[in-house]
C-alpha cells in the first residue's frame, strides 16, 4: 500500500478528498438547508442564528491549530489521527441527525447540531492543511493547491446541488444519509494510507515510533504567543485583519440572506435555489479562483482587489436601488453567479495579501489567525443581518455595498506598509507558509 510521503498520486487524492469532505457540509448548510427551510417560512433571524453557530467553529481555528501541534500520536502519524478523528466525530454527528427524525421542525436544536457537527469538520480542516504541509513537497504545492481549492468547491456543489435534488425528491434524511456515506467513502483514504513506511494503520496495530515522542508536545504555547505578539507589533499585519474583517463581513451578509431572499422573495424552490447557487455558482466560484489568481500574479493585489470590489459595489447596489432587477428572476440567476466569480477572485488576491504578511518565523500560526479572523467577520455579517432583519433587502444590499468599499482604505494602508520584499529572512517563501488553499468553506 503507498504512503503519502512516498506517493504523490496518494497524496494529492487524499488531500483533494479530504477538501472536498469540508466544502461538503458548508454547501449543505447554507445552500440546501436554508433553502429549504426558507420554503417553510423560516425567517432572516432565524438564519442569522443558524449561520452563526455554522461559521462560529471555523472562527476558533487558531485554537484546533495549538491543539494538534501540542499532541499528537506519532504511531499512526504526525497528523492522520487528527484526521481520522475529526472525520468519525463529523460522522457521528451526522448520524444523531438522522436519528433524530425530521430535525427540521426544530430549529434552535438543528442550529446547534450543526455548531457541533461544524466544530469537527474545522478540525478535519486545520488538519488536512498541517498534513498538506508535512507532505507536500515544494514544487508541488502549486499543482496540488489548485486542485485541492477545486475539490472543496466540489464539495460546495455535492452539497448544495445534488443533495438539494437530493432532499427535494427523498427528503431530508436522505440527505443526512447520503451525506454520511460520501463522508465514510472520504474517510477510507487516511484510513488506508499511511504518512510513512512504519506507520501504524490504527492504535492497537504493531509499528510506528514509541516512547515519549508518540505523545511529545512540539511546540511551546508561551513561545507562540510571544512569536505571534511580535508579527503583530507591525502595522501592515493589524491592516490586513482590518481589510480582511470588512470584506468577509460582507460576504457573511451574503451567504445569510442569499437562501431567503431567492426562495420567499424571487419565488424560487428549494430545489431550483440549490441547483443555481449550488451548481453553477460554484462553478462560476472555480472560474473566478483560477482568473484572480493569474490577474493576482499581472496586476498585484491592490489593482486586483480594487476592481473586485467596485463590481461587488456595483451588484450590490443594483439590488439595493432597482425593485425591478431584485424582483426579476433572469437579473438574480445572473447575480448569484457573478457574486461568486468576482468574491471567489478577490478571497485568491486577499490570501495571498496574507501569506506576503506572515512572519516567517510563526507564518503557519499567524495564517490561521488571518483565517480565524476573516471567519469570525462572517458570523458578525450573519449579526448584521439578524439585527436589520426588519429593515428590508434593499438597506441589506446597500449595507453589503458599503462594507465592500469600507475595506478598500484598510487595503491600501496595508499595502503602504508592507516593507518590500528582500531576500532575508523576513521574507515568506512557499517553504515558510501553509498551502494556499483558501476554504469556500470558512477557514
Amino acid at each position: 500500500m503507498p504512503t503519502l510521503t512516498g506517493s504523490f498520486a496518494a497524496r494529492t487524492i487524499t488531500l483533494c478528498a479530504l477538501y472536498c469532505a469540508q466544502g461538503m457540509p458548508w454547501g449543505f448548510v447554507t445552500v440546501t438547508l436554508l433553502a429549504y427551510l426558507g420554503e417553510r417560512g423560516l425567517s432572516l433571524d432565524d438564519t442569522a442564528g443558524i449561520i452563526s453557530l455554522a461559521t462560529l467553529p471555523w472562527s476558533f481555528k487558531f485554537i484546533w491549530g495549538v491543539v494538534i501541534d501540542r499532541f499528537t500520536f506519532r504511531p499512526m502519524g504526525r497528523r492522520r489521527p487528527w484526521v481520522l478523528l475529526a472525520q468519525l466525530c463529523a460522522g457521528v454527528t451526522l448520524l444523531a441527525m438522522i436519528l433524530q427524525g425530521d430535525i427540521a421542525d426544530d430549529v434552535r436544536l438543528l442550529a446547534w447540531m450543526v455548531f457541533v457537527h461544524n466544530c469537527f469538520v474545522s478540525l478535519q480542516d486545520v488538519a488536512s492543511d498541517a498534513l498538506a504541509i508535512d507532505v507536500l513537497k515544494p514544487h508541488e504545492r502549486g499543482r496540488v493547491n489548485g486542485l485541492m481549492w477545486g475539490s472543496s468547491y466540489l464539495g460546495i456543489a455535492i452539497g448544495g446541488a445534488g443533495m438539494g435534488t437530493v432532499l427535494s425528491r427523498f427528503g431530508i434524511q436522505a440527505a443526512f444519509v447520503l451525506q454520511a456515506g460520501v463522508l465514510l467513502a472520504i474517510a477510507l483514504f487516511p484510513l488506508l494510507l499511511r504518512e510513512r513506511a512504519g506507520d501504524r494503520f490504527l492504535p492497537w496495530s504493531r509499528g510506528g515510533s514509541q516512547g515519549d515522542e508518540a505523545t511529545a508536545p512540539s511546540v511551546r504555547m508561551g513561545e507562540l504567543i510571544k512569536s505571534l505578539a511580535r508579527a503583530f507589533l507591525a502595522k501592515a499585519p493589524v491592516f490586513g485583519l482590518l481589510y480582511g474583517a470588512a470584506s468577509f463581513l460582507m460576504i457573511g451578509v451574503l451567504v445569510t440572506i442569499n437562501p431567503i431572499f431567492c426562495t420567499q422573495e424571487v419565488g424560487w424552490s428549494q430545489e431550483r435555489y440549490s441547483q443555481i447557487d449550488g451548481g453553477i455558482s460554484a462553478l462560476a466560484g472555480i472560474a473566478g479562483a483560477l482568473v484572480g489568481g493569474f490577474l493576482v500574479d499581472r496586476l498585484g493585489v491592490g489593482r486586483m482587489v480594487t476592481v473586485a470590489v467596485l463590481l461587488v459595489v456595483a451588484l450590490c447596489a443594483t439590488m439595493s436601488l432597482s425593485d425591478d432587477l431584485r424582483t426579476s428572476s433572469d437579473f438574480v440567476m445572473f447575480y448569484l453567479p457573478a457574486m461568486a466569480f468576482v468574491t471567489s477572485a478577490q478571497t485568491v488576491a486577499g490570501f495571498s495579501l496574507f501569506m506576503k504578511l506572515c512572519s516567517a518565523v510563526v507564518a503557519g500560526t499567524q495564517f490561521t489567525l488571518f483565517m480565524a479572523a476573516t471567519n469570525f467577520a462572517r458570523v458578525g455579517g450573519a449579526g448584521v443581518v439578524d439585527a436589520l432583519s426588519e429593515s428590508g433587502y434593499p438597506t441589506l444590499f446597500g449595507v453589503m455595498a458599503i462594507s465592500a468599499l469600507v475595506a478598500l482604505p484598510f487595503l491600501y494602508a496595508c499595502l503602504a506598509t508592507t516593507p518590500p520584499s528582500t531576500g532575508e529572512s523576513d521574507e515568506v517563501t512557499e517553504d515558510d507558509v501553509p498551502p494556499a488553499v483558501p476554504d469556500p468553506a470558512p477557514d
